[in-house]
């Protein structure tokens, strides 16, 4: 079973892309709130308590916050290690990084054709709060990729494929991932060293994992 990895600028599409190759292969979905569910599930008791905190959790880069990026970096390697997943966001091409039969994408768009998804998707006629919106929206998943993971703005280093859907349709990028993930799969030498087979996950985690993929 295999592992997709999707980075997605806001109103890309990536998240169309995602869910379509996941679809097409018969793969889960692990998006953020499956994560959450996992980390419930296994008695992380601080994480509710962390949400309802104030400023906003994702906004935050303290201590109490990297304890618990440090525990989603954990589900993912347990995702990892049932396999058969498209997991979102949440660095997980870096927390994978050294895995080889693990493919990472990251969709991208120009701002300009951003801002247009954003103001029809959200009913929005000021282009201006719609700029605005998008750029807040970008700064935060920047800083958090820095602080968290070093990686630096725009910076492709640690992605298999990189697709523009300003260029490419949404519709057009699910056959290329998907051939990707083939290619990758074929490629990784035979045997679990180096793989996401290899990957040790405690126990409890692991079933928490299967039982909430088994949900989906």
């Amino acid at each position: 079973m295999g592992v997709i990895t999707f980075s997605r600028e806001p109103c890309s599409g990536g998240t169309q892309v995602a869910e379509a190759v996941a679809a097409e292969l018969g793969y889960r979905v692990v998006g953020k709130k499956t994560i959450e569910e996992v980390l419930i599930q296994y008695g992380f008791v601080g994480l509710r308590d962390a949400y309802d905190s104030k400023p906003n959790f994702w906004t935050r880069f303290d201590d109490e916050t990297r304890q618990i990026v440090a525990m989603f970096d954990r589900v993912v390697l347990a995702m990892a290690k049932v396999g058969g997943v498209v997991i979102m966001g949440r660095g997980a091409f870096k927390v994978l990084e050294r895995y080889r039969d693990a493919l990472h994408v990251r969709i991208k768009s120009p701002f300009d054709c951003r801002v247009d998804t954003f103001m029809k998707r959200y009913g929005k006629a000021d282009r201006a709060l719609a700029e605005a919106a998008l750029r807040e929206a970008d700064k935060l998943r920047a800083s958090y990729l820095e602080t968290h993971y070093g990686v630096r703005k725009d910076s492709c280093a640690g992605f298999d494929l990189v697709i523009d859907t300003g260029k490419i349709s949404p519709s057009a990028a699910v056959p290329l991932v998907i051939g990707a993930s083939r290619s990758v799969k074929g490629m990784a030498v035979r045997g679990d060293a180096g793989t996401t087979a290899s990957i040790e996950v405690d126990r409890i985690l692991l079933e928490a994992a299967r039982s909430v993929l088994a949900e989906r």
